[in-house]
């Protein structure tokens, strides 16, 4: 079967060129076409959703300008994957070089800060269980797609439980394989919030995005199989750069994630 586009709702408010332009970029998110594939050429295109050059260029326009697409004279119009949002099923793992997830993207990390801390925040006694005299080992990563920054995480993991783990090299820059392969600890249950939140000047900097811009927060908490805290953490997103995808299923108390 050909691909093809949705078709125009012509009665609805949203202009033509902007429905297509969504729908489009719904095709490049859905990996219709590859990073080195050309997407389909304006008159085929106008013919899919059946308007005109001038309603489909003003789409491609604004996909252009978001920095989705862009054009190669005498070679056509392509994706630039750098810029395409990833969606993520919230399991938004660091991977080595010769792991790729099925999206094709590669989250790899660089390490901020690995230190033992004994001055702690009341929210991370508070999540972590700790004691007055506890301390703590804070982890702090950036993240990046094709190295374009997409997040910074700050963990904190009770000390006594990882003995060592500030002067240890991270594993592929990821905090869980590394307590699974030197510590034989394993997340069984993991409670995240999430928040939209406005970049400070610091992490601005980091993501290299304007001062003030929307960041998707998620905060939260992993618990060992006994529920014992085991990691407390919050990740700010860059809100341009990632989608999160929740799967809900219908059953007796409402809609509840499915398994």
């Amino acid at each position: 079967m050909d691909k093809k586009g949705m078709e125009i709702d012509r009665s609805s408010p949203l202009p033509a060129y902007y429905q297509i332009q969504m729908d489009l970029k719904n095709r490049i998110l859905r990996n219709e076409w590859n990073e080195k594939e050309h997407i389909p050429g304006e008159i085929e295109l106008a013919k899919q959703y059946n308007v005109s050059r001038i309603t489909l260029r003003q789409a491609l326009a604004e996909l252009e300008k978001d920095g989705l697409i862009y054009k190669v004279r005498g070679r056509g119009t392509f994706i630039d994957l750098k810029s395409v949002p990833i969606i993520t099923e919230l399991n938004y793992s660091v991977v080595s070089n010769d792991q790729l997830p099925q999206s094709g993207y590669k989250i790899t990390a660089k390490i901020l800060e690995q230190r033992l801390v004994t001055d702690l925040f009341p929210s991370v006694s508070q999540n972590l269980l700790l004691q007055k005299n506890d301390s703590a080992v804070f982890i702090k990563r950036l993240f990046l797609i094709h190295e374009k920054p997409i997040a910074i995480c700050s963990s904190h993991i009770s000390a006594k439980l990882v003995p060592g783990l500030e002067d240890t090299p991270l594993i592929n820059g990821s905090i869980s394989q590394t307590l699974a392969e030197c510590y034989n600890l394993y997340s069984e249950h993991v409670d995240d919030y999430i928040e939209a939140v406005r970049a400070t000047q610091s992490e601005s900097h980091l993501l290299e995005r304007p001062y003030g811009v929307p960041l998707i927060m998620l905060q939260g908490t992993s618990y060992l199989k006994d529920k014992i805290p085991l990691e407390y953490s919050r990740t700010y997103w860059s809100g341009d750069s990632v989608r999160f995808h929740l799967s809900l299923q219908n059953g007796q108390t409402g809609f509840i994630p499915t398994a």
